[in-house]
């Protein structure tokens, strides 16, 4: 069926849709082990509130992408696909970004955003985004050539590419993310989600497309990976001397300075939109 052009095919999209988000409520209250009516309604945390939000973001993200496409042409098929890289994206939208938090900020970020930290339900968010813009790549139903298999191998590929990213560039920073995060300072929260939003997309984009062959794929991946580097400039250059009017560092300087000692929100939210912008941008013209 053409999923777009006729009834069937909206109500199959409009069906899938509830399913899956249906099941993603469930995965997300499984795997942060808290009720969620109970902690955004009636305990009114605002840190919850953020890392759901995310969550929310990201969830929709891979659904649809995963509805992309015309389909197969029958409806079983493509019901069982659908629920096949559906549910196994957003399991793995779930359990991925609880483990590359514990690995980028601490094993306790979660204890934390249950706290009520919303600097923590920052990162967390930027956390979700950021690998379901990886995993969003991975299943997309519009891309031709792979299977279940090559998906996996690219999105696990994807995670290890997003993590190692993250970490070289937290090391422009002359302060301790980690501390600041835990430390309740948004601005430096702000700062590291853009940061993991922006290399989500770019992984996510390298990660994109028709498979060929495992050589050439991961040819164009690691080719298109190297874009990153231009968030490098965006942070040293254009957010902290032309926005902030802060001067030229290689490393460290007045953006370090307004988001660890002043906890200054507007340098935090400025970088991270220069970073996701920047990223974008990458994305659509590479």
């Amino acid at each position: 069926m053409n999923w777009q052009a006729t009834l069937e095919g909206t109500l199959f999209i409009g069906g899938a849709t509830i399913v899956l988000l249906i099941v993603a409520r469930f995965i997300n209250q499984f795997v942060m082990s808290v009720h969620l009516t109970e902690s955004l309604v009636h305990k009114d945390n605002p840190a919850m509130g953020v890392q759901i939000a995310g969550y929310v973001l990201g969830m929709m993200m891979i659904v649809a992408a995963v509805l992309t496409g015309e389909g197969s042409g029958t409806l079983l098929t493509d019901a069982r696909d659908v629920a096949l890289y559906g549910i196994t994206g957003l399991l793995l939208l779930a359990l991925s970004s609880s483990l590359l938090m514990r690995v980028f900020v601490s094993s306790t970020v979660h204890e934390s955003v249950r706290s009520g930290n919303v600097a923590s339900g920052i990162t967390a968010a930027g956390s979700y985004v950021a690998t379901a813009a990886v995993i969003a790549a991975c299943v997309a139903g519009d891309a031709r050539g792979g299977n279940y298999l090559t998906a996996m191998v690219f999105m696990l590929a994807g995670f290890v590419a997003l993590l190692l990213i993250t970490f070289i560039f937290r090391r422009l920073t002359a302060y301790d993310d980690v501390q600041e995060i835990l430390g309740g300072n948004i601005a430096a929260a702000m700062s590291y989600a853009g940061l993991m939003i922006a290399v989500g997309i770019i992984v996510g984009h390298a990660a994109k497309g028709d498979f060929v062959d495992y050589m050439t794929s991961f040819a164009g991946f690691g080719k298109t990976l190297l874009s990153v580097i231009a968030l490098y400039p965006i942070r040293q250059f254009l957010v902290q001397g032309v926005l902030l009017g802060s001067g030229f560092h290689l490393y460290g300087g007045g953006l370090d300075t307004e988001i660890s000692r002043d906890r200054n929100i507007n340098a935090g939210i400025i970088e991270a939109v220069s970073y996701i912008g920047a990223a974008m941008l990458i994305a659509k013209v590479g």
